[in-house]
């Protein structure tokens, strides 16, 4: 049986359905593929190839020692809208994986916080026909209801096929072979 992206499957088996009852069902079906999306309380507010939103409410399992969000919870928020994002691009033998993250806090966040991760065309197209690449996608979490940036994010994300994930992929994490093993693909700075 040929591989397919689960991602990119729940995309297309939902795309035809009201806003509405698209956004839960999206969310179980991402939180059936990665239980941690579920457990931490995301909520998806857009999946496609091109833009992820993803939301998180304030609530008590997610908050730091003053009752505002946590900066953990912030920093996966950008790690989970920029990681489905790429997800829902990358090749079907292929599986993506953070290589870093840089998070600026910029305002106190006490309210839900939603994430967003653009890509253009050409950057989806890049991904699609890539089984192996990396990118950097930038991340800006707001206050939905004021409209305010509170934090900033820059990830780099690789995909790789998932066979080489079995071992240590050559170049990946030592810095010696990276060249040679994911190409230079997509934004850098």
């Amino acid at each position: 049986m040929a591989p397919t992206n689960p991602f990119a499957e729940i995309s297309d088996r939902y795309a035809d359905l009201s806003t509405s009852l698209r956004k839960p069902l999206v969310t179980r079906a991402v939180g059936a593929v990665i239980p941690f999306v579920d457990t931490a309380g995301c909520y998806i507010e857009a999946y496609t190839p091109t833009r992820v939103a993803v939301r998180l409410s304030n609530r008590e399992g997610v908050q730091n020692h003053l009752g505002g969000m946590h900066a953990a919870a912030l920093a996966l928020l950008a790690e989970t809208a920029s990681g489905l994002v790429v997800a829902l691009n990358v090749p079907p033998e292929s599986a993506p994986l953070l290589r870093t993250m840089e998070v600026s806090f910029d305002r106190y966040a006490q309210q839900a916080v939603q994430a967003e991760a653009v890509l253009s065309t050409d950057e989806s197209e890049h991904i699609q026909s890539s089984p192996i690449g990396r990118m950097t996608v930038d991340v800006v979490l707001t206050a939905p209801e004021a409209d305010k940036t509170l934090v900033s994010s820059e990830l780099e994300w690789a995909w790789l096929p998932e066979e080489k994930l079995k071992g240590e992929p050559e170049g990946f994490g030592n810095g010696a072979n990276e060249r040679s093993t994911l190409c230079d693909g997509g934004r850098k700075r």
